[in-house]
């Protein structure tokens, strides 16, 4: 009998998962899971930025950027594009504040960003008539004017002392409890829904 089970896969893999499922049940045993991973030990409980869905993320921290007047909008923010592969502008009147929380959002989950490298995160495809579609970067202006005002906010500086990206974005102390606290209030939202 033992030889059976041997051979067969199917009965292989059946193992492989009630072997699978006993671990999480003993890794989960004496604390409660609801899919978001808990940092504190204690009774005051935090997330991180990495704890909850991005776009949740994004829309409640452009809310905040906006009633707190973070970020002032320039005088070309309504006709400007976001890149070149764009025929229009954002239909959205407060596109520059969701760009921002997205931009602070990426410099936060990974840090050294340049303004090349985002633009190029933040591109499209560009169709050009009748040929192959192609990668068009972001814009620049726009990308290089948001890091400034997330700069002037101290959400963001530019890293000095790294060898590899010399003067690259990276997430500040104030603006890490920021997007924290953001995060955290994010995750409890979702969490009193359930």
């Amino acid at each position: 009998m033992k030889t059976f089970f041997k051979k067969n896969k199917y009965y292989q893999k059946k193992r492989k998962k009630s072997l699978a499922k006993n671990f999480l049940k003993n890794l989960f045993k004496n604390k409660k899971f609801y899919g978001i991973v808990l940092h504190s030990q204690s009774n005051n409980k935090f997330y991180i930025q990495k704890d909850v869905p991005a776009y949740d993320f994004i829309r409640e921290y452009a809310e905040f950027l906006k009633k707190n007047n973070k970020i002032k909008i320039p005088e070309w923010g309504s006709i400007v594009k976001t890149g070149v592969g764009k025929e229009l502008a954002p239909l959205d009147p407060d596109w520059i504040y969701v760009r921002a929380a997205a931009l602070a959002r990426k410099v936060y989950v990974r840090g050294h960003w340049g303004v090349g490298n985002l633009s190029h995160l933040f591109g499209t495809r560009k169709r050009n008539d009748n040929m192959r579609e192609k990668h068009s970067a972001g814009s620049r202006k726009v990308i290089r004017y948001l890091l400034q005002q997330l700069e002037a906010i101290k959400v963001v500086s530019r890293d000095k002392n790294s060898e590899l990206k010399k003067f690259s974005r990276v997430i500040t102390k104030e603006g890490q409890q920021d997007l924290n606290r953001i995060a955290t209030q994010v995750a409890l939202k979702a969490r009193a829904k359930k």
